[in-house]
C-alpha cells in the first residue's frame, strides 16, 4: 500500500477537504435552521401583538360565532345569518364591521364549542395556538413518515422542520385563527399511513380531516385517492366520509347540513374571486368577478382535478414517487378550490416536511432537486407577502397562484422522471455517506 492511501485502485479524498466540506456543510444547516427559527418566532410575536380589534375582524369570529350558536341549541339553524349577525355585533362592538358569516361544516362547530364557553379573545388565543400545534405535529409525523429519516443528523432534522412552518401559510393560519392545522395534520397522518402500508387508515383519516373543516380545499387529494385505485385507499375514504356525513346530521341535523351546503355555494360569489390564491384568483384577475371568471377558473380547476388524478396513477404503478405524487397532488389541491386564501397554503407545510427529508436523505443524488424544491418553497411565501403587500396590484393579479403551478409541474415532473429510471433511489452506502458529511453520529 502507498503512502498517498491509494487501496484498489481508488484514490481517498484529503481529509483536509472532508472537514472543510462537513463544517461547511453543519455551518450551512445551522444558519439556515436558525433563519426559519427566527422566522416562526417573528410570526407568534406579531400574533402575540394582535389586540381586541384585530381578534374582532379575525376569521375565527365566524368560528366562535357557529360553535356560539350549537352550544345554544341553534344547530339547525347556524348558518342562518339573521342569527349570527347580531351575535357578532355584539362581539365586537364598539367595532361596526358587518357580519362574517360561518361557512365550515357542522363538525367545526362541534370541534369548537369547547372554546366558545370562554370570551371572544381568550377563545382566539387558545384556538390559534392549538392549531399552530397541530401545524408543528404535522411536521413531525411528515418527517417520521420519510423514508430515510433516522439516517439524518437532530440538526438536519430540526432545520428542515422549522423551514417547513416558516411559510406565510403558518403566520396566517395564527392571526387569522384558521383551521389549518386540522387540514395539515390530517395530510401527515394519511401519508405516514401510507408510507406504512395502511392505506384504509389513509383514507378514512384524509376523509374525516377534509370534512370537519373545510372540504373545498380536498378536491384534489380525493381525485388522487381515486386515481390511485387502491380498494383499500377508496374504501377507508369512503368509510370516512360516511362516517362524517353521520356526525354531521347527528350535531345539526338536515336542516344544519342543508344549511351548510347553501353557505358554501354562496360563499364562492360573496368575495372578490382576485383575492383568491387558488385558480379562481387568476380567473378573477384576467374576467372580474362575474360568470367569465367562474368558468375560466371551472376549466382551469377541471385540469388540476385531473392531474391529480394522473399523479394518484402514477403511484399505482411505483410506490417510490409517493412523496412528490402526494405533495404535487396537494398543490393542486389548492389550486382547484373555490375558496383558497393564504392561510391556506399550511396545508402544504407537511408536504414541504416530507419532501425535504427525502431529498436530504438522498442528497448525493438529488441536491440540485433539493435546491429546486427550496428555492418554490420560499417563492411561494414571497409571491404572499408581495401580493398583501401590493393589494395584488400587479399586472396578472395574484402571482401566488403562479407559484403554486410551479411547484406541480415540478412535482409532476420529478414522478415522470422516477417513472422513466432517470431518478434512482439511494444506495444503504450512500446514505451513511450524506450522514457522514452532514454531521450524523452513530
Amino acid at each position: 500500500m502507498s503512502r498517498s492511501g491509494n487501496a484498489g485502485g481508488r484514490s481517498l479524498p484529503p481529509l483536509r477537504k472532508v472537514g472543510v466540506t462537513v463544517t461547511s456543510m453543519r455551518v450551512r444547516t445551522l444558519l439556515a435552521g436558525a433563519a426559519c427559527a427566527a422566522i416562526v418566532v417573528a410570526y407568534l410575536g406579531l400574533w402575540l401583538g394582535i389586540g381586541a380589534f384585530q381578534i374582532g375582524r379575525s376569521d375565527f369570529t365566524s368560528t366562535y360565532v357557529g360553535a356560539t350558536l350549537l352550544r345554544e341549541g341553534h344547530g339547525a339553524a347556524m348558518y342562518d345569518e339573521a342569527l349570527q349577525a347580531p351575535l357578532h355585533a355584539s362581539l365586537i362592538a364598539p367595532d361596526r364591521e358587518g357580519n362574517l358569516p360561518f361557512v365550515n361544516p357542522p363538525l367545526a362547530a362541534a370541534l369548537a364549542l369547547p372554546v366558545s364557553l370562554l370570551s371572544l379573545q381568550g377563545a382566539y388565543r387558545l384556538w390559534s395556538i392549538l392549531q399552530f400545534a397541530l401545524l408543528v405535529i404535522s411536521v413531525v409525523v411528515a418527517i417520521r413518515g420519510s423514508p430515510g429519516w433516522r439516517e439524518l443528523p437532530g440538526l438536519t432534522l430540526a432545520a428542515i422542520g422549522l423551514a417547513a412552518l416558516a411559510c406565510l401559510g403558518t403566520w396566517a393560519t395564527l392571526l387569522l385563527g384558521q383551521w389549518d392545522g386540522v387540514s395539515a395534520l390530517g395530510l401527515a397522518i394519511a401519508y405516514w399511513s401510507l408510507r406504512r402500508h395502511r392505506p384504509a387508515t389513509a383514507g378514512a383519516v384524509l376523509a374525516v380531516s377534509s370534512l370537519i373543516a373545510k372540504p373545498h380545499l380536498a378536491l384534489g387529494l380525493a381525485a388522487f385517492v381515486l386515481g390511485w385505485r387502491d380498494r383499500r385507499l377508496i374504501g377507508g375514504a369512503v368509510a370516512g366520509l360516511v362516517a362524517a356525513v353521520a356526525l354531521s346530521l347527528l350535531v345539526a341535523g338536515p336542516g344544519g347540513v342543508g344549511g351548510f351546503v347553501g353557505a358554501a355555494i354562496h360563499s364562492t360569489t360573496r368575495w372578490q374571486l382576485a383575492n383568491m390564491v387558488s385558480l379562481v384568483g387568476i380567473g378573477g384577475a384576467i374576467a372580474g368577478n362575474g360568470t367569465a371568471a367562474h368558468l375560466v377558473a371551472g376549466v382551469a380547476e377541471l385540469a388540476a382535478v385531473a392531474v391529480a388524478a394522473v399523479l394518484g396513477s402514477m403511484v399505482r404503478s411505483r410506490p417510490a414517487r409517493l412523496e412528490a405524487a402526494l405533495a404535487g397532488a396537494a398543490v393542486l389541491s389548492l389550486l382547484a378550490s373555490p375558496h383558497a386564501y393564504w392561510d391556506d397554503l399550511a396545508l402544504l407545510v407537511p408536504a414541504a416536511a416530507w419532501s425535504l427529508t427525502a431529498l436530504a436523505a438522498r442528497r448525493a443524488e438529488f441536491g440540485s432537486l433539493t435546491s429546486t424544491v427550496i428555492a418554490v418553497w420560499v417563492a411561494i411565501s414571497l409571491a404572499g407577502y408581495l401580493d398583501i403587500a401590493t393589494g395584488a396590484a400587479v399586472p396578472l393579479g395574484l402571482l401566488t397562484p403562479w407559484t403554486l403551478i410551479a411547484a406541480a409541474v415540478l412535482a409532476f415532473v420529478v414522478c415522470r422522471r422516477q417513472e422513466t429510471g432517470a431518478v434512482r433511489p439511494a444506495s444503504p452506502r450512500r446514505l451513511r455517506d450524506v450522514r457522514a458529511m452532514s454531521g450524523g453520529g452513530g
